[in-house]
């Protein structure tokens, strides 16, 4: 191998290592705005998935607002069959 080719051998490999560590530079600012979008994506679902397990309960409110509002009627009518009904 002459000396000229050597030269140049070295040179594309210090010109191909700057291109790979440009590369590696390039795709690490890609990750980090990547990390952060999955980041507050699953901060998303966590809260997501807390409205949710706090919503579970409405079925039993809206029983218990369907209990309610039929006691008065329920009353009158126990009241007046003991006869007593105003």
């Amino acid at each position: 191998m002459s000396t000229a080719a050597a030269v140049f051998a070295w040179i594309g490999l210090a010109l191909g290592l700057g291109v790979a560590l440009l590369v590696v530079a390039l795709f690490q600012r890609v990750l980090t705005p990547l990390r952060e979008i999955k980041r507050l994506a699953g901060d998303t679902l966590d809260a997501g998935l807390g409205i949710t397990r706090h919503l579970d309960g409405a079925d039993e409110l809206l029983r218990t607002h369907e209990l309610a509002t039929a006691v008065p009627g329920l009353a009158t009518a126990y009241l007046g069959k003991l006869g007593e009904a105003p």
